[in-house]
């Protein structure tokens, strides 16, 4: 309480107004104050004196205090900020007043302590949001340009591959042999241009075609056990024979090779390969270079095939032997010129006088076989006489009109004369020579003929 400046002078001033007022009363009134009564009024007035600077110390304190307190709160506020010591001085007057306003400043000031110290934890999260978004984008810089280096390689790789690619497609386009790749199923996913000219179809025709549909029975089950092999195994297979059909329905044979297509699972998802045409090495090798028809061997293969067949669908099949009839005596007679061209007539007849499906073949000289290769049931006497009939008929060629040729027909059945090639071509012949004894006519082999001596070609060319 002494320590306020305010009370000291407050309090020196009703000290010195006392003292003004009892120096005046002692003055004045003292010396006229008889003897008596002189120490008993001065005691009175000291204790008086005493009593009034107690009651006026209480006042003042009362006054005073709270402004004491208004002043401890404003200097802890000031000096250290602390409002912890604030509390609302209740009173009327200019003390409640200025006690109001103070509590309500230090209050306030609080409210705003509080929101600059949010603000500053607020400013401190931005900042250091901002530095981990800094750092996130600098990672994202980062990765950005990774990104845009990938995407660089990839962009050269694709430009590297595309080139390679088209250097790819080039050669296949620019090769003589047909390269093709189909899925799965057989269905053709891409090929070059000799493929598609090959077979006659467009591009847009071939594209999802499936083999089967240019290929016949035989070739299609080939083809089915090559993709097979290919599959199972993992390994190409190469240098087998199959035979398309074109557009056009005419026949090519291709030497073709297939190899698996894998992705990038390695999981097989089609085959490739590379076909190339052998029609015309196939043809100088099964076919007879003077008629054209399948010679000695593309018969036995023929053959072959055709028992193959006739044994899984448990049918029958026939086989001629054939022999011209004095055909010497052309050679004799007109010379070997003619008799070619007799042969050549030969060949054309009969073409004419059989089905596409039935195989025609020259052994050599003036000896053929033809195969009956039909589906149904044959019947070989219908064949047998139409043969003859247009093998009979007169042969004019060049200047020369000759019409003494006819063919003797010998005919064996499988499986019902014999199953082996050999056995059932020995009894074609051995019935062949049983016809030539009447000429021009056709014989069914039995095994009554089993025991006949076949004479000698020459000594029967000479009759």
């Amino acid at each position: 309480m002494f320590s306020s400046v305010l009370f000291r002078k407050i309090l020196i001033s009703f000290i010195v107004i006392f003292l003004g007022y009892s120096s005046v009363f002692l003055f004045f009134f003292l010396p006229v104050i008889n003897s008596e009564l002189h120490n008993s009024i001065l005691l009175f007035f000291i204790i008086g004196c005493l009593v009034s600077i107690i009651i006026i110390i209480l006042i003042l304190n009362h006054i005073l205090t709270p402004i004491n307190h208004l002043k401890t709160i404003a200097e802890e506020f000031i000096i250290k900020g602390d409002i912890s010591l604030c509390s609302y001085i209740a009173g009327k007057g200019e003390i409640g007043i200025l006690g109001a306003v103070l509590h309500k400043m230090v209050k306030d000031c609080g409210i705003i302590k509080q929101k600059l110290a949010d603000c500053q934890n607020k400013r401190n999260q931005l900042i250091r949001d901002n530095e981990l978004a800094r750092e996130r984008a600098y990672d994202c810089s980062l990765t950005v340009k990774r990104l845009e280096q990938k995407i660089e390689n990839s962009r050269a790789e694709e430009i590297s591959l595309r080139k390679s690619e088209d250097r790819y497609r080039a050669m296949l386009e620019n090769i003589e042999e047909f390269f093709y790749e189909v899925d799965l199923l057989g269905n053709l996913i891409f090929f070059n241009d000799a493929f598609y000219k090959m077979m006659g179809y467009s591009k847009d025709e071939l594209v999802g075609m499936n083999f089967r549909e240019f290929t016949d029975e035989e070739t299609e089950a080939k083809a089915f056990e090559t993709f097979r092999k290919a599959y199972e195994t993992g390994k190409p297979r190469r240098g087998f024979e199959w035979r398309l059909i074109r557009k056009d329905k005419t026949i090519c044979y291709v030497e073709i090779s297939v190899s698996l297509i894998k992705d990038d699972t390695n999981e097989t998802i089609g085959f490739r390969g590379i076909a190339r045409d052998i029609s015309d090495l196939l043809f100088l090798v099964y076919h007879d270079s003077l008629t054209g028809l399948y010679n000695r061997k593309a018969f036995f293969q023929k053959l072959k095939e055709t028992l193959a067949f006739a044994k899984r669908d448990e049918i029958e099949k026939n086989i001629f032997y054939m022999d011209l009839d004095r055909f010497k005596q052309v050679n004799d007679n007109f010379g070997h010129d003619i008799g070619d061209e007799v042969l050549k007539e030969v060949a054309i007849r009969l073409k004419a006088s059989l089905r596409e499906t039935d195989h025609i073949c020259r052994l050599g000289g003036d000896e053929f076989t033809v195969i009956l290769n039909n589906v149904q049931p044959s019947c070989p006497e219908t064949a047998a006489r139409r043969i003859i009939e247009n093998l009979s008929r007169p042969y004019k060629i060049k200047d020369h009109v000759i019409d003494f040729i006819t063919p003797s027909i010998g005919i064996s059945a499988y499986p019902k004369d014999a199953v082996d090639i050999e056995e059932l071509i020995k009894c074609a012949d051995v019935a062949m020579y049983e016809a030539k004894k009447n000429r021009g006519t056709f014989m069914f082999y039995n095994k009554s003929m089993v025991h006949i001596v076949v004479p000698e070609k020459n000594s029967i060319d000479q009759d």
